[in-house]
């Protein structure tokens, strides 16, 4: 374990012989299923970077840096990164994501906007003298969301970071980078968890009441903390009955069954923003995986192979932010024709 970071020691591993051997990229870009740990990875990799005594990329927890992250020594660091996501409290770590009401990140966050532009955003900020003198860290989130005028307004600062900086960009995968983005940056792919790491992790939290039901919402997960959660869920069980019925109607009615999900997805979501319902989405396609896989082991394989195969270009077009209505609407037509 390095800074509470579980089931990717080998990447933890890469990083301190790099940095070791004084061999650390200037930019990265890290990859993977959402919800295995990619955004924590970075934040910790940012305070074993900024530490002003680091030991091979092991914090203090003693020094100035390392009390603004909060914790009290090397091994007992735990903190939130929704801490540093609104307002970074580290006057050397900077963060930004794609704001909830856009579709891609806007170009103001890294340049600044017109009245202001090349005097401020991240790309400014990361280019100033470091507060504490032991270099800077810029951390992009929703690398996925990039639209050309963004990964252009990134691209000089990508190919010749400022030699005290680093910059870890965080997506989903490299297909879904701008060639732009994805030539300039070293590649860190993260793999889904372990289910024995997140099902101890899910007991940790409190999330699972036990160790049985941790794992059994492990293996369903597929390594994806996030999905985890969402399995523990109350209206998960509403959710698994309700498609299972429709994806085991006698008659396949497209158009019925797509406004049928459509209204359950926005009904669970009607708390939340956009932003929540595509994750109810991503929650409905892996179950509806689940009931496909279970299907090829029952009977009838090749029909649920093709379904299955659906599902899943169906699920990769929601981290791509596509119209979720428009999502369902076609992924309902699609599994419609393989009957």
């Amino acid at each position: 374990m390095w800074n509470n970071i579980q089931g990717h020691d080998t990447i933890v591993e890469r990083f301190r012989r790099a940095f070791e051997r004084g061999r650390l990229a200037g930019s990265f870009l890290f990859t993977g299923p959402p919800g295995v740990g990619k955004r924590r990875f970075a934040f910790a990799l940012a305070m074993g970077l900024l530490c002003k005594k680091r030991n091979n990329l092991n914090p203090c927890g003693r020094c100035e840096s390392c009390k603004l992250f909060g914790g009290k020594s090397s091994t007992e660091f735990d903190f939130e990164t929704r801490d540093f996501t609104a307002d970074s409290p580290h006057p050397d770590l900077y963060y930004v994501s794609k704001p909830p009401d856009k579709s891609f990140l806007p170009m103001e966050l890294l340049v600044g906007d017109k009245e202001h532009r090349g005097r401020a955003g991240l790309c400014y900020n990361i280019s100033r003298t470091p507060f504490l003198q032991n270099g800077k860290v810029a951390i992009i989130n929703d690398a996925d969301d990039f639209n050309t005028e963004g990964a252009n307004a990134l691209l000089k600062t990508l190919e010749e970071p400022p030699p005290d900086a680093v910059l870890i960009l965080i997506g989903t995968s490299t297909a879904g980078q701008l060639p732009t983005i994805r030539s300039r940056c070293q590649i860190v792919r993260f793999a889904p968890l372990p289910p024995e790491v997140l099902s101890k992790i899910l007991v940790q939290q409190g999330i699972a009441p036990s160790a049985a039901q941790g794992e059994q919402w492990a293996i369903q997960a597929e390594g994806s903390l996030d999905r985890a959660k969402e399995l523990a869920d109350g209206d998960v069980d509403l959710l698994r009955t309700e498609l299972t019925k429709y994806l085991t109607a006698p008659h396949w009615d497209a158009v019925a069954i797509a406004t049928k999900l459509t209204g359950l997805v926005e009904a669970l979501g009607k708390e939340g923003p956009a932003a929540h319902r595509r994750r109810r989405l991503r929650l409905l396609f892996g179950l509806a995986i689940d009931h496909f896989r279970s299907e090829m082991q029952s009977g009838n394989s090749r029909r649920a192979s093709r379904r299955l195969e659906r599902t899943l270009d169906a699920l990769e077009h929601v981290d791509r932010n596509v119209n979720f209505l428009y999502i369902i609407e076609a992924w309902s037509v699609a599994l419609g024709k393989e009957t």
